[in-house]
C-alpha cells in the first residue's frame, strides 16, 4: 500500500465497510432528506431577537451589535367621537396617595440617611448631611430664562388620522387629540385592567402592531418574509405561563414567525456576558429581579421579583427635588413630556458615589411643543444620593398596601397544554419533589 493510499480518508472508509460486509454488520440507512436537514445551517441574520419591557422594546437580528430601542408603547385613536381619552400611567401607581404613605417616605429617608452617614468616604471622613433647608432658599427664588420662544419641538402630526402610532410618535401625541395611550406590559406581565384596551385580546392586538410596526420601519422586513425567519424571545425569569403561552401563540400564528425559541432574561444575560453561572440582578423601569444561575440554568427557588424599579427611582427624586424647593413648579408626573424630563434628570444627576458629597448646581431645560424653551437654575445635595438608595430602603417610595415581591410557585394547570405543571409534578421523581418544597 502506497503513503498516498495509507492517508486518503476515502480509502479508509471503504475499507471498513468491506470489513463490516464480511462480518455481517448491517448500518442504518439514513434517508437523504435528514442528511439535508443535519447539514442546513440557520444564518444568524434571519433570527430576531425580541426582548420586551416595561417602558423599552429591545429588538434586532442576532448578528446585530446593538438592538434597536423604542419606547415601548401605542397611541391608538378612538373608533367614536367624543369618546373619553385614556392613558397607562408611568410614573404614577396605585398605593402612593394612602394616608400612610408620607409616613412611610420620612421613615423610610431616616434609614437612607442613616446608611449614608455610617459609610466612610475613601479619606476616611464621614460625610456631613445637607438639609434641604439649605438649597430652598435659593430654588424658590429661581426664576427660568428664557432661550427660545420657539423650542422646535412640535406635537405629532394627526393631520391623516392614522389608526395608531408607536413609539416616540405615540408619546408626543397632543393631549387634545383622540388617542388612548397604552403600555401593554408591566412589571413583567401583561398589563390586563379593567379600563380601556386593557383586556387580554386588546393587549395581544397592541403588541402585534408594535412588533410588526418596528420589524417593518427600523429592520426593514416585510411582513410577508416573516416565514423565512426565527425568533427568539425573552420573558422575565418569574414569568406567568398562560401570558407566554399567548404570546408564542400570537408570534407563530399572527406574526407568521417560522420558529420560535423562548428564555428566561437571567440565563440569556450570563451567556451574552460569556459567563457560565452568575448572580444576575436586572433593575429595570417597573421591577427588579434577582436571580441564580447555574450552568445555564435558571434556579426557580432563587427567583425573586421586587415590584419597584427605575420609575419608583424617579419618582422618589421629584419628591426630594420638591423638598428642596424645585424650580419647575408646573411639573406634573401625569405629563408624559415632564416625565421624560425627570427621567433625564435622575440619568444625569443620581449617583452611588460616596465621596460626592455638599451642595451642587445644576441646569436643566424645559421644552414643550407650541412653548418657548426655558432655562431652569437648581441647587441640590444629598438627594442625588438619597433616591437611588432607596432601591435598598423601598419604604422611600412610599407604597402602602401593595404586593412588593414575588417568588416563582407553580401554575394550577392548563387544561390545553398536556405536559402542564401537573403532568410535570407527577412525573417528577420523589426527591425532586420534597427539593422542591424546602423553604428558601
Amino acid at each position: 500500500m502506497t503513503q498516498a493510499e495509507k492517508g486518503d480518508p476515502e480509502n479508509g472508509k471503504e475499507k471498513e465497510r468491506e470489513k463490516e460486509q464480511r462480518v455481517g454488520v448491517k448500518r442504518p440507512i439514513v434517508p437523504a432528506v435528514v442528511q439535508e436537514s443535519l447539514q442546513e445551517q440557520i444564518q444568524s441574520n434571519f433570527i430576531i431577537v425580541i426582548h420586551p419591557g416595561s417602558t423599552t422594546l429591545r429588538i434586532g437580528r442576532a448578528t446585530d451589535t446593538l438592538p434597536v430601542n423604542i419606547p415601548h408603547v401605542i397611541a391608538r385613536r378612538h373608533k367614536q367621537q367624543g369618546q373619553p381619552t385614556y392613558r397607562d400611567k408611568w410614573l404614577l401607581r396605585d398605593g402612593l396617595n394612602k394616608p400612610e404613605s408620607n409616613e412611610q417616605r420620612q421613615n423610610g429617608l431616616k434609614m437612607v440617611d442613616q446608611a449614608i452617614w455610617s459609610k466612610k468616604m475613601s479619606n476616611g471622613t464621614r460625610r456631613i448631611p445637607v438639609s434641604p433647608d439649605q438649597a430652598r432658599a435659593y430654588n424658590k427664588q429661581m426664576r427660568p430664562a428664557i432661550l427660545d420662544h420657539s423650542c422646535g419641538m412640535k406635537w405629532t402630526s394627526t393631520s391623516h388620522h392614522p389608526p395608531f402610532l408607536v413609539g416616540e410618535e405615540a408619546l408626543h401625541v397632543n393631549p387634545t387629540d383622540c388617542y388612548n395611550i397604552h403600555y401593554p406590559i408591566r412589571r413583567g406581565e401583561l398589563n390586563l385592567h379593567a379600563g380601556s384596551g386593557g383586556s387580554l385580546t386588546a393587549v395581544l392586538a397592541d403588541l402585534e402592531t408594535i412588533w410588526s410596526h418596528v420589524i417593518q420601519k427600523c429592520l426593514e422586513i416585510p411582513l410577508k418574509d416573516l416565514k423565512y425567519y426565527r425568533c427568539i424571545l425573552l420573558v422575565p425569569d418569574i414569568y406567568n405561563r398562560q401570558h407566554v403561552k399567548e404570546l408564542v401563540n400570537m408570534t407563530l400564528m399572527k406574526m407568521g414567525f417560522s420558529g420560535i425559541v423562548v428564555h428566561q432574561e437571567s440565563v440569556c444575560a450570563t451567556f451574552g456576558s460569556g459567563l457560565g453561572s452568575a448572580c444576575v440582578v436586572d433593575v429595570g423601569d417597573q421591577k427588579t429581579n434577582v436571580c441564580c444561575v447555574e450552568d445555564g440554568i435558571s434556579h426557580r427557588n432563587t427567583r425573586l421579583c421586587l415590584a419597584y424599579g427605575g420609575s419608583d427611582v424617579t419618582r422618589c427624586l421629584y419628591w426630594l427635588m420638591q423638598r428642596a424647593g424645585f424650580p419647575y413648579r408646573d411639573c406634573q408626573l401625569s405629563n408624559p413630556l415632564d416625565c421624560l424630563l425627570l427621567q433625564q434628570l435622575k440619568e444625569t444627576f443620581t449617583h452611588l458615589d460616596q465621596d460626592i458629597s455638599g451642595l451642587k448646581d445644576h441646569e436643566f431645560q424645559v421644552r414643550h411643543p407650541d412653548s418657548p424653551t426655558l432655562l431652569y437654575q437648581l441647587r441640590i445635595g444629598d438627594e442625588r444620593l438619597q433616591a437611588p438608595m432607596a432601591l435598598f430602603y423601598p419604604a422611600t417610595f412610599g407604597i402602602v398596601g401593595q404586593k412588593m415581591t414575588t417568588l416563582q410557585y407553580r401554575s394550577q394547570g392548563d387544561p390545553e397544554d398536556p405536559h402542564d405543571e401537573h403532568y410535570l409534578l407527577a412525573t417528577q421523581s420523589k426527591q425532586d419533589q420534597v427539593c422542591e418544597d424546602l423553604p428558601l
